[in-house]
C-alpha cells in the first residue's frame, strides 16, 4: 500500500453534547495512550466511504493534531440505513507494527454452492499484526473452484501475504463448503427408502 501524506483529510470535530444534530455523528479516536470522543461531520464520513479509504491521514483542525487513523468500526441504524457511530484507531508510528482485524471478502461462485451446498465462514475477520504500509483493505478469497467438502485455511492466504503476521493457527479454518442440512436430510431419507425397497 502506498501512503501519500499529500492526501490529507481535513476534519472538523466538535465536543460531545447531548443535543442531537443530523449533520454530525459521534466518533471516538483512540489507541492505548490516546482517547478523544467527539462529533464528526456526516458529510466528511460519507466522503471517506465513497473513496473507499480505510486508512486516513487525519488533520483535526480545531485540535491542532495530524496523524494516521484506521477505520476500526462503523455502526449503522439498520432501519434508517444511517451511520450512527464510527471508531478510528490512532496510529502513532507508521513503521511500527500494530494489531488489527481485517474482513474476509468472498469472490466468485463455488462449484459446491451451485450444487446446493452452503459457504460457511466461521472466521469473518482475521486478526493480524503488521505495519501501516502492508495493511490490507481486506482478504479476498476466490471460492470459484471449491467443491463440497473443500476448505480454506489461514496457511492458504499466508503464502500471498508474507509481510503480515497472522495471529491464528496455520490450520485455522476460514471457510468451508458444506452440504446444506435440508439437502443432506433429503439424501439420507432417500437412501433409507431405497434400502427398504431392496429388502
Amino acid at each position: 500500500m502506498y501512503i501519500n501524506k499529500k492526501k490529507i483529510l481535513n476534519i472538523f470535530v466538535k465536543k460531545r453534547n447531548k443535543k442531537k444534530n443530523n449533520k454530525y455523528i459521534p466518533c471516538i479516536i483512540y489507541n492505548k495512550n490516546y482517547n478523544l470522543q467527539c462529533n464528526i461531520s456526516l458529510l466528511e464520513i460519507n466522503k471517506i466511504l465513497k473513496n473507499k479509504e480505510y486508512i486516513i491521514y487525519l488533520n483535526i483542525k480545531n485540535y491542532k493534531n495530524k496523524f494516521y487513523v484506521l477505520i476500526k468500526d462503523i455502526q449503522y441504524n439498520i432501519l434508517r440505513n444511517k451511520i450512527i457511530h464510527i471508531d478510528f484507531y490512532k496510529i502513532d508510528n507508521i513503521n511500527l507494527p500494530f494489531i488489527s482485524y481485517v474482513n474476509v471478502k468472498i469472490k466468485g461462485n463455488s462449484i459446491g454452492v451451485l450444487k446446493g451446498a452452503i459457504c460457511n465462514i466461521p472466521l469473518k475477520k482475521i486478526k493480524i499484526k503488521t505495519t501501516l504500509k502492508n495493511y490490507p483493505k481486506n482478504f479476498k478469497i476466490d471460492i470459484s473452484n471449491l467443491d463440497i467438502g473443500d476448505k480454506i485455511y489461514i496457511k492458504d492466504i499466508y503464502k500471498k501475504n508474507k509481510n503480515i503476521k497472522f495471529l491464528h493457527s496455520c490450520n485455522k479454518i476460514i471457510l468451508s463448503i458444506k452440504k446444506n442440512k435440508i439437502n443432506k436430510e433429503k439424501e439420507e431419507t432417500t437412501k433409507k427408502n431405497e434400502n427398504k425397497n431392496k429388502k
